[in-house]
């Protein structure tokens, strides 16, 4: 099984490889680079104003640590067919299990290895404890982390929905008491329970469950877990494994109501429904103007207000260029004469309202945040220029170019 596992991991990372080259591209890396650079700035000038051996610190830290703990699923790559073709292979299942499980570590022991690195300052501040102690830190959450999946993985058996509610409640209690002895009393010794804890869970969870497989909910699990992926995917290039839906959303006729049924109308009429029906697109626009209007509610400061504004802006208006092709292969339209210059004009009509709408809800959050008049009337009008010249010169320059 050892084989037939690594066939295929080696297919299902060939599968996610193909797309992360359009998820990790220019723009993303730039918003990271303006995201992680500000916060990390605020960050450290946040740190040097508080005090030494402040007490909320350590709670701050012990909140982060247990969310942190919940980042990253089992991940055991089956499929619809294997309910079929592995079944008289369930014996042989455990190894595949166990080789699943040892992949499943790789994402989120690494993402608790940043986010504990990005948290040891505050820790470092709030106890005093030196920066060497990261390394017990890290191994307590690893341990802790370890047992959460060994928790997962036995979610997958049969008759063990009860079992793996009462472990979950019991590794809760133990992840929160061995995170405190760590941050309050010493750090090997929340390190020592860790290990403690992780024999005791990989012995119940593992060693002794000798339940049969429930085949039906692993491979539902899985491919809930890969939809969630895809559809983080799908914000950044189309997957063909997600299927857009098509809802009434009736409560917004009266906004398509205004748009006239006329042939001058052809496109803006398409494009409104499509975007407004369509979750594709709609879906895109809620969730990075609500990830926008969070991160500007943390933010004081004007100009890293304004950059994080504008920066959102210009990604919400650059997702929805591809409403621009959504019709070219519909043959009504090719037949009907109906201008190119009207597709044109009907997508910066569309995006204007759109942008302009996102540029109104940020200069209200801004406002409320930022102290003075002047800084609120320099990120207000911030927004709405950046909002213009990217629906009257950016969205005409790339449309004529061609530029997908």
């Amino acid at each position: 099984m050892n084989e037939f596992f690594q066939q295929r991991l080696r297919l299902h990372q060939k599968t996610i490889q193909r797309y992360l080259k359009y998820v990790f591209n220019d723009h993303f890396a730039l918003t990271m680079t303006f995201l992680v650079g500000g916060l990390g700035l605020y960050y450290s000038n946040t740190l040097k104003t508080l005090p030494k051996g402040f007490t909320w610190g350590t709670v701050i830290v012990l909140g982060v640590w247990l969310i942190a703990l919940h980042i990253g699923q089992f991940a055991s790559l089956a499929k619809p067919a294997d309910a079929v073709f592995l079944l008289p292979k369930e014996k042989q299942m455990r190894g595949y299990l166990t080789h699943a499980f040892k992949y499943s570590c790789y994402l989120p022991f690494g993402v608790l290895v940043l986010i504990g690195g990005a948290t040891m300052p505050l820790v470092v501040l709030a106890t005093g404890m030196a920066f060497s102690t990261f390394a017990f830190f890290l191994l307590t959450l690893w341990g802790l982390k370890f047992s959460q999946l060994q928790i997962q993985r036995m979610d997958l058996f049969q008759d063990m929905e009860k079992a793996t509610k009462n472990a979950y409640l019991l590794w809760w209690m133990i992840s929160l008491a061995t995170l405190s002895v760590g941050l309050f009393i010493y750090p090997l010794i929340g390190m020592l329970l860790s290990f403690l804890q992780m024999y005791l869970f990989h012995n119940l969870c593992w060693q002794k469950m000798q339940a049969p497989l429930d085949w039906d909910k692993m491979i539902a699990t899985e491919q809930h877990r890969l939809y969630r992926l895809y559809r983080f995917i799908n914000l950044f290039t189309d997957v063909p494994e997600i299927t857009a839906q098509i809802k009434r959303r009736k409560y917004m006729d009266g906004f398509l109501g205004n748009i006239k049924f006329m042939q001058k109308n052809t496109y803006l009429y398409l494009y409104a429904r499509r975007f407004v029906r369509g979750t594709e697109f709609s879906g895109l626009y809620l969730r990075l103007l609500a990830l926008g209007s969070i991160l500007l509610v943390f933010i004081v400061e004007r100009w890293f207000a304004l950059g994080i504004g504008a920066l959102f802006i210009y990604l919400i208006g650059f997702q929805l260029l591809p409403l621009y092709h959504q019709f070219q292969y519909m043959t009504s339209v090719q037949l009907y004469p109906v201008s190119e210059k009207q597709k044109l004009r009907a997508i910066q009509t569309l995006l204007r309202i759109a942008l302009l709408a996102v540029a109104m809800i940020f200069s209200v959050i801004s406002s409320v945040v930022i102290a003075t008049w002047a800084d609120r009337a320099i990120v207000t009008g911030g927004f709405f220029i950046v909002a213009v010249l990217f629906v009257e010169l950016y969205v005409p320059y790339r449309l004529n170019k061609g530029i997908r």
